[in-house]
């Protein structure tokens, strides 16, 4: 079987023009599975903080170290990550709240960067009777 001179370089084009259209269709679905991670992993993060600072009775040192440690493990930097904790301290099932919000980088070749911000809260009871 011949092939025509005028289809030489066909296959060429079309995978070229097929390229462009799927690799940032992967870098997408690689970039939502990391986002997905990071978000699960900061959200566990933070619902353990949440339970941790309400048997400790509030926001203290170790539950901040505590949450960085969770948050260092699941590879997101603590330094950049906004926590909050209300109130500071709390008493016998008062609910404390931690909330935890962090920005991912998100860049898909051809088509965006962008920054996508992560938040992740949880409400504990407090545990200490004050």
């Amino acid at each position: 079987m011949r092939v025509a001179a005028s289809d030489a370089g066909t296959a060429t084009l079309e995978t070229t023009l097929m390229i462009v259209v799927l690799l940032p269709v992967l870098f997408a679905i690689l970039q939502f599975g990391d986002a997905f991670h990071r978000w699960l992993a900061q959200d566990a993060a933070t619902a353990h903080a949440a339970r941790y600072a309400a048997e400790v009775g509030g926001d203290t040192a170790e539950v901040r170290s505590l949450l960085a440690d969770a948050l260092r493990d699941a590879g997101i930097d603590p330094a950049r990550a906004q926590v909050e904790v209300v109130p500071a301290q709390v008493g016998w099932r008062e609910p404390i709240r931690v909330s935890v919000r962090t920005d991912l980088r998100i860049a898909i070749p051809f088509a965006f960067a962008t920054t996508f911000p992560l938040r992740s809260t949880a409400v504990g009871r407090g545990e200490v009777a004050r």
